[in-house]
């Protein structure tokens, strides 16, 4: 990654207000936006074509889907990422709604399977005639249907599923707004290394999802260990296994300096239970999901000193875009949100600035939209970019450290070296 790259990612207030390709100068907070301008490319505006007939838009309505892990050992990320969602909308909804159109926002279960997320995303677009995916979560359930999508030409806007697979125009509707996993563990891997300068580790181990998920954060903790003698133990593990026992016995037999994990919160708190119970007590660092107020509140007295990726801001920030989220989010619920809230709310917001900057409500109009984003900030996630040949939209994380019952900022943003 160039180091000009590299500034554009960082979790700071940009003041400077946007006049985006609709002439709307506002987010969908009600407040200025961020972005800076960007007239449409050549390749986007070629792609809007306002005569075209769209699913899901009538002349009051936007009907907007996503699936997510509503149940199962996966819940607590797709349930907050879902009430982040539904609680912008709805706000959006009262301040008159976009482009004079309320949002119907509808979030399917799909229990963070494949195979369930096909059927459900199937229902969306088959059924429920949805005009775009706005945002979800999960990587195994969302890379299922990524072929369905690509077959439908139906853009995905912002879904949490960091696959080194997607960000690419491998995957050319999916626009994607956070790292992906492989570079995550490689910027993971490189912040451990510089922590244990004054006594190097001797070995890693890594507890991922099996398949996708685990695959690329040892491929990014290899990348991170390129000239460096340390050796990678990966155990691949099943979501929502019921007796961690015997994985715990394993990873005490190769007793590691350091253990990485990237598994559901649920598995993560029973994993670190069952490795303590049988006396290994090694350092531990994981995905973002850990970060989470539901996490720290279960499991947080058997994780102290765990550090982990930060994908979104800290809620505690004296950023006034995150004071903001507080107050509005609280506002639509009646409670304080957490940091897959923060997520999905988020999500929504990316989906809202490219209707706005829509020409007309097309997908091929959102997408030729989406592509003028240029250091979109948010002021919850690093600024974001996407453009006619780019898909990844951000590249850097934070790295976070639970301390007592609170959540402890390390560095607010942290790239790949190199």
């Amino acid at each position: 990654m160039t180091s000009s790259r590299s500034s554009l990612r960082r979790l700071a207030l940009v003041s400077a207000a946007a006049v985006v390709a609709t002439g709307c100068a506002t987010s969908g907070s009600g407040s200025t936006t961020t972005a800076k301008s960007a007239a449409p490319s050549a390749a986007g505006a070629a792609g809007c074509d306002v005569n075209e007939k769209s699913p899901g838009v009538t002349a009051t309505e936007i009907s907007l889907g996503a699936t997510a892990p509503l149940s199962g050992s996966g819940a607590a990320g797709g349930i907050g990422t879902r009430d982040g969602l539904m609680a912008y909308y709805s706000m959006i909804n009262k301040k008159g709604g976009i482009q004079g159109r309320q949002v119907k926002m509808t979030v399917l279960d799909d229990q963070y399977s494949p195979a369930v997320a096909q059927k459900q995303m199937r229902q969306l677009v088959q059924q429920e005639q949805v005009f775009a995916i706005s945002g979800g979560e999960g990587t195994p359930n969302f890379l299922g249907v990524v072929p369905y999508l690509d077959r439908e030409k139906v853009p995905a806007v912002a879904p949490y599923a960091p696959s080194s697979d997607l960000g690419t125009m491998k995957a050319p509707h999916v626009y994607m707004s956070t790292v992906d996993y492989v570079k995550e563990f490689e910027i993971l891997t490189q912040f451990v290394l510089d922590q244990a300068k004054a006594s190097p580790p001797k070995k890693f181990s890594l507890v991922g999802v099996a398949g996708n998920v685990g695959d690329n954060a040892k491929e990014g903790m290899v990348n991170g260990l390129t000239g460096k003698n340390v050796p990678v133990r990966y155990f691949p593990e099943t979501p929502g296994t019921s007796d961690f026992t015997p994985l715990a016995t394993q990873l005490k037999q190769e007793n590691a300096d350091w253990v990485f994990l990237i598994i559901t919160n649920t598995d993560t708190g029973q994993l670190i239970q069952a490795m303590q119970r049988i006396g290994y007590n090694p350092k531990f660092i994981t995905w973002a999901g850990m970060a989470d107020d539901s996490y720290i509140k279960e499991f947080g007295p058997i994780s102290q000193g765990l550090y982990m990726a930060l994908e979104t801001a800290d809620l505690n920030s004296d950023n006034p875009k995150v004071k903001e989220f507080v107050q509005q989010f609280t506002a639509e619920t009646g409670r304080a949100p957490g940091k897959f809230d923060e997520l999905g709310w988020s999500q929504a917001q990316l989906m809202t600035e490219g209707l706005r900057r829509a020409k007309a409500v097309t997908r091929s109009c959102l997408e030729a939209a989406l592509q003028t984003i240029t250091d979109f900030d948010t002021g919850l996630i690093p600024p974001v970019t996407w453009g006619p040949d780019d898909r990844a939209g951000v590249d850097a994380v934070g790295i976070g450290q639970i301390e007592a019952d609170k959540l402890k900022v390390i560095t607010e943003t942290r790239s790949v070296t190199g």
